[in-house]
């Protein structure tokens, strides 16, 4: 089979010619990925349980930052509500 190919503005006619040797009759598709899934799972749980890392801070981090997004992005009346008395309370002289 041949391949027609643009170079510039010269157009190249390239033949594919290759041998049926050559080709692999199997190619190993899954260990990689599987890999990567295993691999990261095993540092995300090993990080969980603290066996690699101060997992407790990250934690708290998290649970800070989603308490943040949900009183700050909610659409409760009483959050807003409360976020404007707490930010009244913030600007009142003492």
């Amino acid at each position: 089979s041949s391949v027609l190919v643009v170079v510039g503005s010269t157009w190249h006619s390239l033949t594919l010619a290759m041998a049926k040797d050559d080709l692999v009759p199997y190619v190993n598709t899954w260990f990689w990925p599987s890999f990567t899934l295993v691999g990261t799972s095993s540092l995300c749980f090993g990080v969980y349980i603290g066996k690699i890392t101060n997992s407790h801070e990250w934690k708290e981090i998290f649970l800070d930052y989603c308490h943040h997004k949900r009183t700050v992005h909610s659409p409760n009346p009483l959050d807003k509500i409360a976020r404007g008395i707490m930010g009244l309370l913030k600007i009142a002289p003492k």
